[in-house]
């Protein structure tokens, strides 16, 4: 990014609505998140998250879904 383009990204963030203000810091926070940054998962949770891909899309109905999770 040259300096150009940062002066001209400055006078978009200048000219923002009060209102927009939030969203457009969530998204440049997005946008410099380094998936370094992510907490690391435990055994159980990876586990589970195998088990989720695995089925491939599967539906299930809200009554198997409670049951799967355990409420």
């Amino acid at each position: 990014m040259n300096d150009v383009d940062r002066e001209r990204l400055h006078s978009a963030v200048d000219e923002l609505p009060p209102s927009e203000i939030a969203a457009a810091l969530r998204y440049l926070r997005f946008l410099t998140y380094e998936a370094s940054e992510e907490e690391p998962i435990d055994a159980q949770t990876a586990s589970e998250l195998d088990a989720a891909r695995a089925e491939d899309g599967e539906t299930v109905s809200i009554e198997e879904a409670r049951r799967r999770l355990g409420i």
